[in-house]
């Protein structure tokens, strides 16, 4: 099943000339440059350690040599640095390359970037992640906006089974094909994949991002396109369809399905669904969903307070700890998190009190502004009374107790008063 968006996608123009303008040694030495920063050194393992060690000890020997094994097509791959690592309840086999392959992933990073988004523009708006400014955190409001206070809409979730490992090369590579002209990208794509063997792509590089939305572009397209779905959102392989008829919502999804394994090769979870907002409610990337409120879940919730709490333990105070949170200044504007802030009320009190503090020396300026903007608007305008005429003119106004007030240190203004009419006599024959 071929559908007509991906013929229409294909006729696109390929890009050349890619090796000529991406290749060179001082992109790879910026690569090094980028991969030995101390925010990237945190991440490494003893053996990447080591392996960066011995690496950078012949450093211009060891990027001439790779600068033109890549340029003769006859540079070939190490095997993976594999570990597992738990995230989110769920267990993930994570797979780290060694320097010469960091290195040929990035600058293979940099060739996709340049053909599929500055050149081609083939993967549409409504793709979130590993996208500069579309996160999950931005997915999910613009989910919560376009539901919220809604009960004539519908929504299908789905989601791809096992998405990254059971990406078919042979696929891939033709989709790579129709849009790339160059043969040393071709070569570069085909060797960077078979890493992994016939199937599947490493979780945790680069490449892998961009690859898997040039995997879904065809499909994306075909339901935004050809089926007029246009509050349609992905996030990597989870995804999101609004519409306001649920038939023709029921009709998308089996759309979906049959594209993702006709096309993808790959499965649709059994449990994709099509519900009313109103009625239910959906999970929505780590929150909890329906048209009249949105809320954290509670692993979301704990995973949160864990972090918090090792933020405070390392010594940040609790302002940077919460900023530390990446969803913090989106979510709490949509979600209804309450009890998440009442926690941190009962275990960081500190940072509500500076808040409180906050608060009240702004009120204390804008009183004082307010004040001085007074005082100035009255200096300005009120008339000279130490002029003769002034003083003739107004017998009983205008005299100032100007000796009371040098006895006090405050300002002459806020000492300044009227004289009663009893010194009025006493100070007819003052020299103003």
């Amino acid at each position: 099943m071929v559908s007509p968006i991906s013929k229409r996608i294909k006729m696109t123009k390929k890009v050349g000339n890619v090796r000529k303008r991406m290749l060179t040694r001082e992109r790879i030495l910026l690569i090094v440059e980028y991969l030995n920063r101390p925010e990237k050194q945190k991440e490494w393992t003893n053996e990447i350690r080591a392996a960066w060690h011995d690496w950078l000890g012949h450093l211009d020997e060891n990027v001439t040599r790779l600068y033109y094994q890549l340029r003769y097509m006859v540079w070939k791959p190490r095997a993976f640095i594999v570990f597992d690592k738990k995230e989110n309840n769920k267990h993930r086999v994570i797979y780290a390359s060694r320097p010469e392959e960091l290195i040929v992933d990035i600058l293979y990073f940099d060739c996709l970037q340049y053909v599929f988004m500055e050149k081609k523009h083939i993967i549409p708006a409504n793709s979130y992640g590993s996208i500069k400014g579309k996160g999950q955190h931005d997915m999910r409001r613009e989910i919560i906006r376009k539901v919220r206070h809604r009960p004539d809409l519908f929504v299908g979730t789905g989601d791809t089974a096992k998405f990254y490992p059971t990406t078919n090369h042979e696929v891939l590579l033709k989709i790579l094909a129709d849009h790339i002209k160059d043969k040393w990208l071709l070569w570069l794509s085909e060797v960077n994949l078979s890493r992994m063997g016939s199937v599947g792509m490493a979780l945790g590089l680069p490449s892998s991002n961009v690859l898997g939305h040039v995997y879904h572009a065809a499909t994306d397209w075909q339901l935004l396109l050809a089926y007029k779905i246009r509050r349609y959102y992905r996030f990597c392989d989870d995804k999101y369809m609004i519409h306001k008829d649920v038939n023709y919502l029921h009709t998308a999804m089996r759309v979906l399905r049959a594209s993702v394994e006709a096309d993808m090769k790959q499965t649709l979870k059994a449990n994709w669904r099509v519900l009313n907002v109103e009625k239910e409610r959906f999970e929505c990337l780590g929150a909890m969903v329906n048209s009249r409120r949105a809320w954290l879940r509670r692993v979301s919730r704990r995973r949160v307070e864990a972090m918090m709490k090792t933020r405070i333990r390392e010594g940040w105070n609790p302002e940077k700890a919460m900023q530390s949170w990446a969803g913090v200044s989106g979510s709490l504007r949509d979600l209804d998190v309450a009890n998440l802030i009442n926690y941190w009320k009962r275990n960081y009190p500190e940072f509500f009190d500076m808040l409180a503090a906050g608060r009240a020396e702004v009120k204390r300026r804008h009183r004082q502004k307010a004040w001085h903007s007074k005082l100035e608007k009255i200096l300005t305008t009120a008339p000279d009374f130490r002029s003769p005429e002034h003083k003739a003119q107004y017998p009983l106004y205008g005299l100032i107790d100007i000796e009371g007030a040098k006895d006090t240190k405050a300002p002459v203004f806020r000492k300044a008063r009227l004289l009663r009419p009893a010194a009025l006599q006493a100070a007819a024959d003052l020299p103003f």
